[in-house]
């Protein structure tokens, strides 16, 4: 016997396309709206917002990429605050972004650029 469903009901999650999952955002477009506004006081357009929220997405999988890194070197299965400031740190392009964020339990940075110290090759002599 066949069941035959109707309009209503949940989709089955074998059925759905890539089409379909490539569509959904974690991101909601009204929460984006909504800071967008407040920060500019001006109207949003909706390609705005799309492209805010593909930015968003993108951070958001970079740092979630380095933070299952560093857990994983760590030897640990679960991802934790100072996972993810140990990726935003490591990585020179989040870092440049996010260099002034604050993860709650994170620890302390440990971030270095290359030229803050300069290393000298001749140790113990004195300049004349």
């Amino acid at each position: 016997m066949v069941v035959i469903q109707g309009k209503g009901g949940k989709a089955d999650p074998r059925v759905i396309g890539k089409d379909e999952e490539h569509q959904k955002s974690i991101v909601k477009l009204s929460q984006i709206k909504k800071i967008m506004k407040d920060r500019t006081r001006m109207r949003i357009s909706k390609d705005a917002l799309v492209a805010v929220s593909a930015c968003v997405m993108y951070l958001i999988s970079e740092i979630t990429d380095g933070a299952k890194n560093v857990a994983s070197t760590d030897g640990k299965k679960k991802v934790m605050p100072k996972h993810i400031n140990n990726a935003i740190c490591n990585d020179t392009e989040l870092h440049f972004v996010g260099h002034d964020w604050l993860i709650k339990n994170g620890g302390m940075k440990s971030y270095i650029a290359p030229g803050d110290f300069a290393v000298s090759s001749k140790k113990g002599s004195s300049r004349d």
